[in-house]
């Protein structure tokens, strides 16, 4: 291999490098009591308090140990532990991380990375936004018993799929929700598009479908026959 091909090489590899690099998603974290928000990302490091300017610096070089991840400067310290769940206290939102921001002598907690299923679904209630990649139209009163949404009990749901009102009981097993038979349904006939949305909507339902919240106000849905996205509806229908 000659020099100028090494180099192409090199050069494509730094290229593919920097752009994986540029891809990669911001850090985030918050917290509450005081109110703030945290990014890392792009080389910077910035800390926004709910009052007062924010602090934007270039992120200090990383030192890890097998606990945490850290960021030290003179202004601004900013210590992550990895897999050390966390709640903000505001919201039954948990996150993957536990965060320790120090400003000066103040020191605050927080918690960052991403969202974790929920625990406990009972008392929530969610819109239908998307069914197997189709986006579903954001009509009416979300309070309605006819709108797109879906309530969870303790040990059972029930909803309404554009066509029909269903419920069913389900079990949890960590992040794998089950719905088990039989279901309730009513029995009207749609036309399309309505009524072949609603078969896949319960098709997905039917079988286990795993649980993630990419953040605290969308639910996302995975099983076997396609993925359900909902969002969380503004107020408690009930």
């Amino acid at each position: 291999m000659g020099d100028d091909t090494i180099a192409m090489t090199a050069l494509a590899l730094a290229l593919a490098i920097s752009a994986q690099q540029q891809a990669t998603e911001p850090y985030r974290a918050h917290g509450t009591k005081p109110f703030w928000s945290l990014t890392i990302g792009n080389g910077r490091l910035r800390y926004e308090p709910a009052e007062g300017p924010p602090i934007d610096i270039p992120a200090p070089p990383q030192r890890s140990d097998q606990t945490s991840r850290e960021y030290r400067s003179g202004r601004l310290s900013v210590s992550i532990f990895p897999g050390t769940a966390c709640s903000d206290g505001t919201s039954d939102a948990h996150y993957a991380d536990t965060i320790w921001v120090h400003l000066g002598e103040q020191e605050m907690r927080g918690c960052g990375g991403a969202a974790l299923a929920p625990d406990d679904l009972t008392g929530t209630s969610w819109h239908f936004a998307e069914v197997a990649g189709e986006a579903v139209p954001l009509t009416g009163d979300l309070l309605r018993d006819d709108a797109y949404v879906i309530d969870f009990g303790a040990d059972g749901f029930m909803g309404y799929g554009g066509c029909n009102r269903f419920s069913a009981a389900y079990s949890r097993s960590g992040d794998m929700l089950t719905a088990h038979a039989p279901w309730g349904s009513t029995v009207r006939r749609c036309a399309d598009p309505v009524g072949s949305r609603e078969r896949r909507l319960l098709q997905i339902l039917t079988a286990p479908v795993r649980i993630s919240l990419p953040d605290p106000n969308t639910l996302v849905l995975t099983g076997e026959h396609g993925t359900i996205r909902l969002q969380r509806t503004p107020e408690p229908r009930h």
